[in-house]
């Protein structure tokens, strides 16, 4: 780790860094590559103990109970139970955690509220830096299959596959089908029922306090999808190609609800502002189609292609307008009847 730059994670407003250790036994069992331990908030006394819902029970002690996947129990126990261990003796808290193989919540109590909310909130933190380790499983996107849409890509597609020359026209099957263009606002890892839920529910949320506001002050939300940008800096070795987007207060939504979900502890902010885009083309697509869907063997068997000849011909190129009706929770690598994603929860505007 670079001690003068540290990783930094950022729970809604707060700041935290993260300090890297080797995984071992269960933690190396369930989860890949080196782990992290995530230290107490360096910006002042941690201030989330009227967020939680601790409660005094019979025995005088403060307790709270909260959901966790269970894919997750490894990284609060730890090695031999090392972490749990720790983590008891800092907080001055007593942690239950549900036995492999069993459901229920992650119990925390002790004999101050404070004590229990320094605990349940290293344990989330824990839960984060392990939930951004996974392969996002979930996503929210704006879907752009509308037949105007639909019907100006199929043209483009013909284009770039029949029209331009040999060297710099691109395989079929690298495009994205029709019916599944869209906009991805961000993407999550929901590792069980209860997350989904949580997700859905976050996402309904959104709906009230983000998007009915905006629609209230500016009207129906209008998305022109126009122009072409490549994901790397040399033209002539792309691996994705998609559409710009163009509506700033889809941009104001996005970014406000990007900020929502993180502060709802199911992402790690990684950037100040949501880049809005629909994938075109993308060298992984090949791979998706052969039914590769892990991550890493995807990477080795992507190859690059030359955009340079379709960014000098089509890189104003319009692919239409529509106005913004839907935002999906979408399952990824899924297919619906309608040949769009599966959708977790949709917000209907």
């Amino acid at each position: 780790m670079d001690v003068m730059s540290p990783q930094l994670m950022w729970i809604g407003t707060r700041c935290y860094r993260v300090n890297h250790t080797k995984a071992t036994g269960r933690e190396q069992e369930s989860f890949d590559g080196p782990q992290g331990y995530v230290e107490e908030d360096l910006y002042g006394e941690d201030d989330r103990e009227e967020d939680y819902d601790i409660v005094l029970t019979d025995n005088g002690k403060h307790q709270t109970s909260f959901h966790v996947p269970a894919a997750f129990y490894a990284m609060i126990i730890g090695a031999k139970g090392q972490t749990r261990q720790r983590l008891e003796a800092e907080t001055k808290a007593q942690i239950r955690v549900p036995k492999q193989g069993t459901t229920g919540d992650i119990v925390v109590s002790g004999s101050t509220r404070k004590s229990v909310a320094a605990a349940r909130s290293r344990i989330e933190l824990i839960v984060i830096g392990a939930r951004n380790k996974q392969q996002f499983t979930h996503f929210l996107s704006v879907p752009l299959n509308v037949p105007d849409v639909m019907k100006r890509f199929a043209e483009f597609r013909h284009k770039v596959v029949r029209k331009l020359p040999v060297a710099f026209s691109v395989d079929e099957s690298l495009f994205q089908q029709p019916e599944k263009l869209h906009i991805t606002l961000c993407t999550m890892a929901l590792m069980d029922n209860e997350d989904r839920a949580n997700a859905a529910q976050i996402l309904l949320d959104c709906q009230e306090s983000i998007i009915s506001p905006l629609l209230q002050e500016n009207g129906p939300l209008e998305i022109r999808v126009r122009g072409l940008e490549y994901m790397n800096d040399d033209p002539h070795a792309v691996d994705v190609l998609y559409a710009k987007i163009e509506s700033p207060v889809l941009q104001t939504a996005a970014d406000q609800i990007y900020d929502y979900f993180i502060a709802k502890g199911l992402m790690q902010k990684k950037y100040e502002h949501v880049k809005l885009h629909a994938t075109l083309i993308n060298s992984l697509f090949r791979a998706s189609q052969s039914e590769i869907v892990d991550e890493k063997a995807a990477e080795r068997k992507r190859i690059t292609f030359d955009a340079s000849e379709i960014m000098r011909l089509y890189g104003d190129y319009d692919f239409g307008s529509l106005v913004l009706n839907e935002i999906h929770l979408s399952q990824r690598f899924s297919t619906s009847c309608t040949g769009y994603y599966e959708a977790t929860a949709v917000m209907k505007l």
